[in-house]
């Protein structure tokens, strides 16, 4: 399906979701009556939601198609078993569905382990990248920091550092960053700090100054500093990072709020602002990045408001064509 603007369809995953599946259904059916543009809607479900979700098919005045499948994939399965047990699960059947280019984008709350194995499965992986990286962005003192991986894998090798580099670099440069400074996610700045991994890839890294600017080894306490665009690590250091730093906010934050005595105020409403953006709930969902096709993983516990967010988002994300644009600028990167 071709990247055009006036026809956009979108395959949202409804299970495994802390949300109703029929409720998620009927908001984002009541938010697709704001839309401005031409989007339609794929959904996938477990089949013995069908009876019900044909009801509301016949009774609500809105274009949208059904797929229902008899398995879902719960999110202590193993992805790897699950890939050769349940094939015909919510999960995978939306990633063919997005392999055959019958929908645009596919967006699911479920086994991130599953969404990945499968992604890289069904529809590959480009072909310098041998493994995707969720990618977050997060907000900072200035502009909004790309970190991957934020759990896609718990994997780790340099050449995968390396590549999420690259990856985060691309993303940076279709938002308009003409040069995006990289960081490298350690315990300490100095070049010999962390695993080998680390510094292997702290090394080649430096190497590579034509494609992005390195900025070496960042600590975690200055990543909120805005000093790096694009911040690499691995998906089990990212994903605890990228929770601590919730948790932490909303401790602080909430601490904060208690105390201020105009709820009126310009700080009062900065603070919630700033709660609501770094709440993972709330969050737009984080892009499955570095596979052929546009994938949107959004948490389990994300509400009903994040995974609104995540469709807008998604839905400017492939009218910007930020697959081709990604798979531009790798065509044109040879790293050391």
């Amino acid at each position: 399906m071709k990247n055009n603007k006036m026809s956009i369809k979108i395959g949202i995953d409804l299970m495994e979701s802390e949300n109703s599946p029929k409720i998620l259904l009927e908001k984002i059916l009541d938010f697709s009556k704001s839309l401005k543009k031409n989007v339609s809607f794929v959904f996938f479900a477990k089949d013995d939601l069908k009876d019900e979700f044909e009801k509301i098919k016949k009774e609500i005045d809105s274009s949208f198609e059904m797929q229902y499948s008899e398995h879902t994939i719960a999110m202590d399965e193993n992805p790897l078993l699950a890939m050769r047990r349940k094939k015909d699960s919510t999960i995978f059947e939306g990633l063919n569905y997005l392999k055959e280019d019958k929908i645009d984008a596919f967006i699911s709350c479920g086994n991130t382990g599953a969404l990945a194995a499968g992604a890289t499965h069904f529809i590959k992986t480009f072909k310098t990248i041998s493994r995707p990286a969720l990618l977050a962005l997060l907000p900072t003192k200035k502009d909004p920091l790309a970190i991957l991986d934020v759990g896609a894998s718990i994997a780790m090798s340099s050449d995968n550092l390396i590549q999420f580099a690259l990856l985060g670099a691309a993303f940076q440069k279709t938002r308009n960053v003409i040069k995006p400074t990289v960081g490298l996610l350690n315990i300490g700045t100095e070049k010999q700090k962390g695993t080998f991994h680390h510094q292997k890839a702290y090394l080649e890294l430096k190497k590579m100054n034509s494609y992005f600017e390195f900025a070496g080894n960042i600590e975690g306490k200055e990543v909120f500093e805005g000093k790096v665009d694009v911040l690499v690590t691995d998906g089990f250091t990212g994903n605890i990072f990228l929770k601590t730093s919730e948790g932490l906010a909303s401790f602080v934050l909430d601490k904060v709020e208690k105390n201020i005595a105009q709820k009126k105020s310009e700080i009062f409403k900065t603070l919630k602002d700033l709660k609501k953006r770094l709440s993972y709930g709330e969050y737009p969902g984080a892009i499955l990045i570095g596979i052929k096709k546009l994938v949107i993983k959004c948490h389990g516990y994300s509400s009903i408001k994040g995974i609104i967010s995540a469709i807008y988002g998604t839905i400017e994300l492939v009218e910007n064509n930020l697959i081709g644009s990604i798979k531009s600028y790798l065509e044109s990167t040879t790293p050391p």
